[in-house]
């Protein structure tokens, strides 16, 4: 996965300068070495332990000095062009983070097979119903939908896929690393990215197969999915908004 996903990059930013940073959670070594050592024009932190999502993120980008930041996991492969367009729709200086279209692979043969619609919509950012709970809007349908088309305002774009300004992400103070292994540390970046006056939006002519879930697959990897939504929601259910009406 994490091959076809740096093979994808050169023709998703074409020209513009970009430095690759991966961060290894301490993935078997027999497989690690030889496999970095394919890919040394890279610059490659290997932790002794898997630390998870959040803290592997905020590694990366204590390493980076770039204006901005793209947290792109190995499980995401990006179509030519994609970076290119993410890179110019954060020459508005309103915009915090741009997320990208996301779809469901069709050729889907990772460990457990495919778990969504083969080529359809997978992320176009995510919305809150009336209860505060946040939902993959569009999910499933055509990419090539009028709806799924326009360029929007969204409240949260996933982690998966996410472009941020490095100087916006230290001001946040990175993902919270309250949420362990991962999940909702995305949210919790971008509602506090809309709370300091930033825009968060998708750019759906950037798009992406996503492999969701893949590599928890593959290891038997655990999220603690509802406990951290309760953790999220003791720190930010003041800041929370209803936003489902908003996306038509």
């Amino acid at each position: 996965m994490l091959e076809k996903c740096l093979e994808s990059l050169p023709g998703a930013f074409g020209d513009i300068p970009y430095e690759v940073i991966m961060i290894d959670n301490a993935s078997p070594a027999d497989e690690a070495k030889p496999f970095y050592e394919k890919w040394k024009q890279h610059r490659v932190v290997r932790n002794g332990q898997n630390l998870g999502f959040v803290k592997a993120c905020n590694r990366g980008a204590n390493l980076a000095n770039s204006p901005l930041l793209f947290f792109l996991n190995s499980d995401v492969v990006m179509n030519s062009g994609s970076g290119n367009l993410l890179v110019k729709a954060m020459d508005d200086p309103e915009v915090g983070i741009c997320g990208m279209k996301l779809l469901f692979p069709v050729d889907d043969t990772t460990k457990g097979g495919a778990v969504g619609p083969a080529g359809k919509v997978q992320h176009v950012g995510l919305s809150t119903n009336i209860k505060g709970h946040f939902y993959h809007h569009f999910g499933g349908w055509s990419p090539d939908n009028p709806r799924v088309q326009k360029l929007r305002d969204v409240y949260v774009v996933t982690g998966a896929a996410l472009m941020v300004r490095r100087q916006l992400f230290q001001k946040i103070g990175k993902f919270f690393d309250g949420y362990g292994m991962g999940t909702f540390e995305d949210v919790e970046l971008c509602v506090a990215c809309r709370d300091l006056g930033y825009n968060v939006i998708v750019e759906p002519q950037a798009v992406g197969t996503h492999y969701t879930g893949a590599t928890a697959r593959e290891y038997g990897l655990g999220y603690n999915l509802r406990s951290n939504e309760m953790l999220f929601r003791q720190r930010w259910l003041q800041k929370i908004m209803w936003t489902e009406w908003n996306i038509l």
